[in-house]
């Protein structure tokens, strides 16, 4: 079974692609999902969380369960960029291992494996392919704000936090560009051929 990986910028359009190649009956692995389902409930992840950045990290809800403080997450994370290296190094092994375990109970010449940072977590050393979704940046920083309702200086500190364009393109085998949705789709089923067929 092939692994293809499924990346792009922040706001560039992963997630409409992903939904594509669901349609279309591709199993689809989105890693930012399982991230956060692991940052809420792993006992291991929770507690070395709570090491690197201290118990504000977690609140609990009306119910008592213990959820985390994603804002504060953030706040400490995207402004420190030893802090997010340290924290990527607690979730990127918790989300491969995940991986590793979801791809087992999987049946279909190919999967997708969904990352913003697919690159930078080295997680396309996983994969025989690379999809890359591509979009303007000024359109992909709109696109965000709306989405995460946050500040333009916000989205510019994650965007600093990431692959450039050019750096992404080198290592990818197919790019779409995400500027028309139909047209997006047709690209997708193209690509999707030409992977059952490899």
């Amino acid at each position: 079974m092939k692994i293809v990986g499924l990346t792009g910028g922040i706001g560039s359009g992963k997630s409409s692609v992903a939904r594509i190649f669901k349609s279309l009956g591709v199993p689809v692995f989105i890693a930012d999902d399982v991230s956060k389902k692991l940052l809420a409930t792993d006992p291991t992840v929770i507690q070395a969380v709570v090491n690197l950045l201290g118990k504000e990290s977690y609140d609990r809800n009306d119910n008592g369960i213990v959820v985390p403080n994603k804002k504060y997450i953030a706040s400490k994370v995207f402004s420190d960029k030893e802090l997010l290296t340290s924290l990527n190094h607690i979730m990127h092994p918790a989300v491969k291992a995940s991986f590793r375990e979801w791809v087992r109970h999987q049946n279909y010449p190919y999967v997708i494996y969904e990352a913003a940072i697919l690159f930078e977590s080295n997680s396309h050393l996983l994969c025989d392919r690379v999809i890359l979704v591509s979009a303007g940046v000024e359109e992909r920083i709109r696109r965000v704000m709306n989405r995460d309702a946050v500040s333009r200086e916000e989205v510019v500190s994650r965007l600093r936090n990431q692959w450039s364009e050019g750096q992404r393109l080198e290592l990818s085998d197919f790019v779409i560009v995400n500027e028309d949705l139909q047209q997006m789709a047709s690209i997708v089923k193209s690509i999707h051929e030409v992977l059952l067929k490899k």
